[in-house]
């Protein structure tokens, strides 16, 4: 499976994941990648399109990306 990129996902992927980032501070990916684990992004606001993100491009995504590629 091809390493997925941030420029790959949508742009409703994108704006949820640098809404979360923003609301949860330096730590986002550390805390998001725990939603993910223990199913708590379902909670958020928007959950389903963060969970998508993991479907669709793996929780190693994470290490790849920062908030500067989700402009």
């Amino acid at each position: 499976m091809p390493k997925s990129k941030a420029t790959d996902m949508t742009a409703e992927q994108r704006a949820a994941l640098r809404a979360y980032a923003l609301s949860n501070g330096r730590f986002w990916k550390r805390r998001l990648w725990a939603a993910w684990i223990n199913g708590a992004d379902a909670k958020e606001r928007e959950g389903s399109v963060l969970r998508q993100i993991r479907n669709t491009h793996g929780p190693s995504l994470l290490t790849r990306i920062g908030l500067s590629h989700l402009d």
